[in-house]
């Protein structure tokens, strides 16, 4: 899925899509959305390419994947992901800096990017008519980038702006990166696309062209059409522009293992905050395990709008909070199931998370109801039902779905996954994954009357930077 700053969703229950808006279902019965007829075919060079056509509007969109985040990166270069999702705009070959924005925008086109942990993604929505133009633009850039060291230089500029100001200067930003890097030991999940600043500073010309040359090839990428178009004229530009393009060294894929977590960890930071927040997190398998529709069924469940079970109890029945909820952070490796309450300066810390952790323990032992079931998956499948009512949407989701769940079609299956889910099966990943053992915990509380900032508690300081999703280039 597409995500949103986890630093703001702290501050907001998160929500999928309004289930009200969909068709009601009979008691018992999951909405179910319509099959998707989607082409895919894969170049001699390695290039992935999905085409789904869609004539209900004159509208096309032109979406590159590239299989590359910041799990990617080491230390010493964490940050230089995102910092392509720029550089790609910086000018090529044959496109003068910025053109390749500006071309399309001139023809009535949106364009932008998006980086992950796990994708760097590129995106362009353009009357069809000029589909074969932005299909050589995206060719013409995949090989032929021009990284001079003062592009090099203003870009690693904007990418650090973007870190202050996403983490820095954000005091739920920070309680997050100290989240992450409390959470993960081993795993480079410990930093994500925002970058680190001491590593940026670092990061040359020479650097940005190795990465370029290992990440930025048709066999590490999957190219996704969607639109009013027809697959010959598709298939056609594709051939013209990117068959000639040579396939690259295959990506290493050896990331360090996290091991098992076998006790609870616990941090404070001590901020000049005025909304306090504790954040709990349960580490969850990937993207692609058969665990995880019944893990986002349950997320609903303790945390999707008023009525979720963690709203109820902390904000409305108890009064703890102001807001109180979580969500599953899925992704193409373990990711996190996480929960969080934030409150007034007043309110006892301690209580918030008994209380917090109380709602999470009665899931373990006590089955949902017939009622909570059904309303998690209308809420998950009318997400999904109205992700199709737009050509960006579809092909976002097809390209994240190949590259973070390793098969496109898993898109397609999803709200037959979450149909199958059972309260059993509710109860039974609550049992195995939301457990003491497995969780860390911070804890963001104000600063002491005299100002003086606390040491954090819980360990080093993090070294890593965790805004989930960097974005909004052009």
């Amino acid at each position: 899925m597409a995500r949103a700053a986890l630093a703001l969703s702290l501050l907001t229950a998160p929500v999928v899509a309004n289930a009200a808006a969909a068709p009601v279902p009979r008691a018992g019965q999951a909405l179910s959305g319509p099959r998707l007829d989607v082409k895919s075919w894969q170049l001699d060079n390695g290039l992935k390419v999905l085409f789904l056509a869609n004539h209900e509007a004159p509208v096309a969109t032109v979406q590159i994947f590239y299989h590359v985040g910041s799990k990617d990166e080491h230390v010493g270069n964490r940050g230089v992901a995102h910092m392509f999702e720029h550089l790609m705009f910086k000018g090529s070959e044959h496109v003068p800096p910025e053109a390749h924005a500006r071309l399309l925008k001139e023809v009535g086109g949106q364009v932008n990017a998006f980086t992950t942990e796990d994708v760097t993604a590129f995106h362009q929505t353009v009357p069809p008519s000029y589909v074969d133009f932005a299909i050589k633009l995206e060719a013409e850039r995949m090989r032929g980038l021009r990284l001079f060291p003062q592009t090099v230089d203003s870009e690693r500029k904007v990418v650090e702006e973007e870190k202050r100001l996403r983490i820095d200067n954000n005091p739920i930003g920070q309680a997050i990166e100290r989240f992450r890097a409390l959470a993960y030991t081993k795993h480079p999940y410990q930093w994500t696309a925002a970058g680190v600043i001491a590593d940026l500073e670092k990061v040359t010309p020479a650097d940005c062209q190795a990465f370029y040359d290992l990440y930025y090839r048709p066999n590490n990428a999957t190219l996704v059409v969607v639109g009013d178009l027809d697959e010959a004229s598709v298939r056609q530009s594709v051939e013209r522009y990117f068959a000639g393009i040579a396939r690259g060294a295959e990506a290493p894929r050896n990331y360090p293992q996290e091991p098992p977590q076998s006790a609870e960890r616990d941090a404070t930071l001590s901020l000049n905050v005025a909304l306090p927040v504790v954040v709990g997190g349960y580490h969850i398998p990937a993207a692609r395990d058969a665990d995880v529709p019944a893990l986002q069924v349950l997320s609903m469940i303790l945390s999707a709008g008023e009525s979720s079970r963690m709203h109820r109890r902390l904000v409305r029945q108890d009064q703890l909070a102001v807001a109180a909820g979580g969500f599953a952070e899925v992704m193409e490796q373990s990711g996190l199931f996480l929960v969080y309450a934030a409150h007034l300066p007043d309110r006892d810390q301690t209580k918030i998370r008994q209380t917090l952790l109380g709602e999470v323990a009665r899931v373990r032992t006590t089955p949902v109801t017939a009622a909570e079931l059904t309303k998690a998956k209308n809420q998950l499948s009318a997400g999904y039902i109205f992700g199709l009512e737009s050509v960006e949407g579809v092909a976002r989701e097809l390209g994240l779905s190949e590259l973070v769940e390793g098969d496109w079609h898993r898109f397609l299956d999803a709200s037959a996954r979450y149909d199958k889910v059972t309260a059993a099966d509710v109860m039974r990943v609550a049992a195995k994954y939301l457990v003491d053992s497995n969780l860390t915990f911070v804890t963001l509380k104000p600063l002491p009357p005299n100002g003086a900032q606390a040491p954090a508690a819980g360990g080093p300081a993090p070294a890593a930077a965790t805004a989930p999703a960097a974005g909004g280039t052009p």
